[in-house]
This record gives structure tokens, C-alpha cells and sequence, in this order.
């Protein structure tokens, strides 16, 4: 019935949604929203996939490291605050993330609500921290030069093997999935005079955020199972900015080259 032919009490029911829209793909939107409960169990397999590869490469290896290891600088002060505050912003994310996703099973309460509301402040802080690293982290340009010792201070030394350089691609293009619709999200916050149409418009990029976020979580778990959990000494040598060189001498023998 046109809008126009409604009693002053039944336009008043229906203004309050907005003008007449279409839904933003309601099938894809319903299916999610009936099977989140299966996300626990996705990531659970993902869990059980790093440990049966730890299990079959014979647990975490090392370098053998002699009594008195020469010490290597390969992370200036720079990289490492930048690398370092990646990964707790990170870190916070997947807290604040997992609280909203599987917010019917966690519930409410303070800190739920605490959670939920620095999850958009913490994303705002890692879209400078994600760009940064973006940048240092790029590798394998074949016109990348290096005019001046300073470079290496500001690009992360090294190549990348093939799967590393996945992983590098992954994180670049679902993190920028994650900062393009987080902060949208963001900034279409819920008002007044927001008609239906625009909050089915948030819940469409809201799909998408998650759908980055799940996706970036498994190369996020590779790229931490490769650099942390099956080689020892990587976390060390973030945080001191020096690494034994034995260590890169069996793993990163390219590293030594450049510095």
C-alpha cells in the first residue's frame, strides 16, 4: 500500500523503519546467523591442525647454539615497537573479536560490554599499526633497492620462502578487509535517524568484517605456528632486537647477508 494512503497512525508505525528497501542478501545473512555455533569447532580444527603438525615434525627445533653466541642485530627500535605493538593489538582484537562473535554464549555483564566497546577503539588503533607493517614488511619487490644503511632500519631484513610470502599477502589484503569495514562500522554508529535501510547496510559490512577476520585468523595461526611455536628463539629476538647467530645461520642464513 502506497505510504500515502496509510492513516497518520500507520505512517507513524512505519516511518520509524525508514522508506521502503530492499534486504542486503537476507538468505546469506539467516544461513550465518543459524551455524555460528559451529564457528567454536573451526577454530578448534585449526587448533588440532597446528599441534598434529608440531607433532609430526618432531616438536619445536632450535638452533644449536654454542656457549657463547655471537649476537646479531637484525630488528632496529623502530621495527620492533612496530612489530611488538602489531601483535597486541592483535592479541586484544581476537579477545574483543571472540566476546562479540560469541556474545550469546559469553554473555553480558561488565566486562563483556568493556570488551565489546575497546574492540572499535583498538581497531582504530590498528589501522596505522596494520599500513606500518604493511610497509616494512614488503620483500620481494624485484625493484627494491637499498640506497642507504638507514633502510634496513625501517624495512624488515631478509626474503620471504613461498609461504611466508602467502602469509605476508593474506595479513595485506583481509587486514585491509578488517580496516576498511571496522571503520565503517565505526563511523555508521547507530542514531536516531538512521533509517533501517543504512543498519542493514552496517549488517552487511559487519558480515564481511567477520568473514576477514575469520579468514585472516588461520594465516594469523600459520605465520605464529611457524615464527613461534615450531622454532625456538623468535619471540626472544623480537624483543631484544638480536638473534644468535646460529639461529640465523640454520633458519634465515638471507637475514645475515644483508646486515
Amino acid at each position: 500500500m502506497p505510504y500515502n494512503e496509510l492513516t497518520r497512525l500507520e505512517q507513524g508505525y512505519v516511518s520509524i523503519y525508514g522508506p521502503q528497501y530492499d534486504a542486503i542478501a537476507p538468505e546469506v545473512v539467516r544461513a550465518f546467523e543459524e551455524r555460528q555455533h559451529l564457528l567454536p569447532y573451526v577454530f578448534l580444527f585449526e587448533f588440532c591442525l597446528f599441534a598434529v603438525m608440531l607433532l609430526l615434525q618432531g616438536g619445536r627445533k632450535g638452533p644449536k647454539r654454542k656457549e657463547n653466541s655471537e649476537m646479531v642485530k637484525v630488528h632496529s627500535l623502530f621495527q620492533r615497537i612496530v612489530l611488538l605493538g602489531n601483535i597486541l593489538i592483535m592479541i586484544y582484537l581476537f579477545i574483543t573479536g571472540f566476546s562479540i562473535t560469541f556474545g550469546n554464549i559469553t554473555g553480558g555483564g561488565n566486562l563483556g560490554y568493556f570488551l565489546r566497546q575497546t574492540h572499535e577503539v583498538a581497531g582504530l588503533f590498528w589501522i596505522p599499526m596494520w599500513l606500518l607493517v604493511t610497509v616494512i614488511a614488503f620483500k620481494d619487490h624485484k625493484h627494491f633497492t637499498r640506497p642507504s644503511a638507514a633502510w634496513g632500519k625501517f624495512f624488515l631484513k631478509g626474503l620471504y620462502t613461498h609461504g611466508q610470502r602467502i602469509n605476508y599477502l593474506a595479513f595485506v589484503a583481509f587486514g585491509f578487509i578488517l580496516c576498511f569495514s571496522g571503520f565503517w562500522i565505526w563511523f555508521l554508529s547507530p542514531g536516531d535517524f538512521l533509517h533501517a535501510e543504512v543498519i542493514q547496510y552496517k549488517r552487511l559490512i559487519l558480515f564481511g568484517h567477520f568473514m576477514g577476520s575469520a579468514v585472516i585468523t588461520f594465516f594469523i595461526g600459520e605465520t605464529i605456528y611457524s615464527y613461534v611455536v615450531a622454532i625456538r628463539g623468535y619471540l626472544p629476538g623480537l624483543i631484544s632486537g638480536k638473534y644468535p647467530k646460529e639461529y640465523l645461520e640454520e633458519f634465515h642464513p638471507e637475514v645475515l647477508d644483508g646486515v
